[in-house]
């Protein structure tokens, strides 16, 4: 197995792997069951999902993710994402949507001013 994609959040990584799976490639995800705990250890890419696939599918899966990438920046720098404004929470670093007044993740109240 190999690693392709260290995600932002769980559905960010299932996102990836349905696209992979519309192309025929098997993936699996890794590390999903750590969101649980994000607010009691600290956030780094080796404890984030991270979607793998076989290594004789990880040249197939590339241009996959590269499009995927690709458009996330695109929307970035667009101005459309996120699709709602959020807030950040400054304990466990989760984007929580602006209606929220605690974190839904580790139930930090929103910082005032925020």
């Amino acid at each position: 197995m190999q690693n392709i994609y260290s995600a932002r959040d769980a559905m960010d990584a299932h996102f990836l792997k349905g696209l992979l799976a519309e192309e025929n490639i098997e993936a699996t995800i890794q590390g999903e069951e750590l969101e649980e705990v994000w607010g009691a250890v600290p956030m780094t890419e080796t404890n984030k999902p991270s979607v793998w696939v076989n290594e004789a599918d990880a040249a197939r899966a590339k241009p996959i993710v590269d499009e995927y990438e690709r458009r996330k920046v695109g929307r970035a720098e667009a101005g459309d994402a996120p699709a709602h404004p959020t807030w950040k929470c400054p304990r466990c670093g989760e984007q929580i949507e602006e209606q929220f007044t605690s974190c839904w993740h580790c139930n930090t109240p929103r910082p005032t001013g925020v």
